[in-house]
């Protein structure tokens, strides 16, 4: 609405690709230093909503952010026909499409296995988001540890822990998110971050860590609870996925008074390569 504000009571399985459009426009909105543009399908009545990367020479551009997007539609032939649109969808890039629910998946990997890209699929995600802001103030944390913003010198210790390791546009992406976007660590006596979470340009926190000696100690907490207040006071969701076997994360979002959506609606991470 006109106050930018969004109602999270939506059904479940199109919770997940709502919020992440939703945090693309916010940050299109807010300088748009992530170079993302909106796409639908007809103006001013419209089915399909596509967040996507701007159409230009991503190598070139000095933010360096992966060639992704995400995406909602009321119309599954509607989104087909979308997605068929090369003016749209550039299939000859590697893209990611992210946040995606199990209903969207076949027929986009469809679309794009038929324009000859490869596709990695990375599945059974589970939702967690705070609405409340309220929820999070009486968690109060220890005046003792220092809590920080993540710096770029630090973007190849978070790639090191992360599951996306190995890709020189990773850790690019990774700096780019520390150098624009809200993030919190928790730093040892060195100044050396311990345990961190960084927020994307979907507005999503991710990939969130905490070195092996410090775990147990309720540092996780501590970071997301800091950055999620970041968030909020931005005017930005504050939402985050996480795998469904991975009950220790779970439980520690749920303490949060972190709304999850059940397994049932897992969301999926769709990786497309351009065949060899």
């Amino acid at each position: 609405n006109e106050q930018g504000e969004i109602s999270l009571y939506l059904l479940h399985d199109d919770l997940f690709c709502i919020i992440q459009v939703y945090g693309g426009l916010l940050h299109i909105m807010n300088s748009n230093r992530c170079n993302l543009e909106i796409c639908v399908d007809s103006w001013p009545n419209f089915n399909t909503v596509i967040c996507r990367r701007q159409n230009k020479d991503l190598r070139s551009h000095p933010v360096q952010f992966p060639n992704l997007c995400t995406m909602f539609t009321k119309d599954l032939v509607n989104l087909r026909a979308t997605l068929m649109d090369d003016r749209v969808i550039d299939w000859t890039q590697d893209t990611i499409v992210r946040g995606i629910p199990h209903t969207y998946c076949d027929l986009i990997k469809e679309v794009a296995t038929s324009s000859g890209m490869d596709v990695k699929e990375f599945k059974d995600y589970s939702l967690m988001v705070n609405h409340n802001p309220e929820s999070l103030q009486h968690n109060k944390s220890d005046p003792t540890l220092k809590i920080s913003s993540l710096q770029v010198s630090h973007a190849e210790l978070v790639v090191k822990h992360t599951a996306f390791r190995g890709s020189d546009l990773t850790l690019s992406h990774v700096r780019s998110c520390i150098q624009h976007l809200p993030s919190a660590c928790i730093l040892d006596d060195s100044g050396n971050p311990v345990s961190w979470c960084l927020s994307d340009e979907l507005c999503e926190m991710r990939m969130s860590s905490t070195l092996y000696e410090y775990r147990r100690t309720g540092y996780m907490k501590t970071v997301l609870i800091a950055l999620s207040k970041q968030m909020h006071e931005m005017g930005f969701p504050v939402y985050g996925h996480v795998a469904e076997g991975n009950t220790a994360a779970i439980n520690m979002f749920k303490s949060l008074n972190n709304n999850f959506v059940p397994g049932k609606y897992a969301v999926q991470i769709l990786v497309f390569k351009r065949a060899s």
